[in-house]
């Protein structure tokens, strides 16, 4: 079995400082500037927001972007260790989906603690991103902090600190952004082929098991304290 790779990142803020202790292969493959985005949707529900999905195209990769807001992240990361531990049994795709959700609560915890030390402020919500992104010769997925405006609601992305890049098997993310689509969009079977149509290295049947439906995947919604 292929072992995953984690790197853990000095923790940094901005282009410059990132582009120090990033390798060049991360770099590449995480650089927003020609995003194209071509789907989103709120998670869990636009009545219960604590973050969104972004289905992307950067260059010739896809990726499936997550970016949560909440006060309560630490619950949200439980209910996504909840799901990875579901969807990934005993297997094929098991380690990694343990190297995934232990990289996720190690980088809230983190940020948790920045939080803490902080400077009293009126946003006291944990911002946290998280990328599978699948390319022709790469797999990979990063763990990070970002900044952000929200004019009229909607997040725009200022900055993004990698703090984790892991490198799973290709099997692994590939049915893993096809879960995590079907499972933020609400689709499957017809609907989750046509929603990522635009993302080529998606396409086709990729791994979700019949009957694995979004419904069952979701588990409780998350509430705002």
């Amino acid at each position: 079995m292929r072992l995953i790779r984690l790197l853990v990142l000095l923790p940094c803020m901005g282009a410059a400082a990132s582009a120090e202790v990033l390798p060049a292969r991360y770099e590449a493959r995480l650089d927003a500037a020609a995003d194209e985005v071509v789907a989103r949707s709120t998670v869990p529900s636009p009545e219960q927001r604590v973050g969104e999905v972004r289905l992307i195209r950067r260059g010739d990769a896809n990726v499936v972007q997550t970016l949560l807001v909440t006060k309560v992240l630490s619950r949200v990361v439980g209910e996504i260790r909840q799901k990875e531990l579901l969807n990934w049994p005993e297997g094929p795709g098991h380690e990694d989906a343990l190297r995934y959700v232990d990289a996720l609560a190690v980088v809230q915890k983190q940020l948790w603690g920045r939080l803490l030390a902080a400077e009293p402020a009126r946003d006291r919500r944990q911002k946290i991103w998280i990328e599978f992104v699948l390319a022709p010769r790469a797999s990979l997925i990063a763990i990070g902090a970002f900044e952000m405006e929200e004019p009229g609601g909607e997040v725009h992305v200022l900055r993004r600190e990698p703090l984790a890049v892991l490198e799973p098997s290709r099997d692994y993310v590939l049915r893993n952004m096809r879960l995590i689509a079907a499972d933020a969009f609400h689709v499957e079977g017809d609907a989750l082929d046509s929603l990522l149509e635009p993302l080529e290295l998606l396409r086709g049947p990729g791994g979700v098991p019949p009957g694995a439906g979004a419904k069952d995947r979701r588990g409780p919604p998350v509430k705002e304290d």
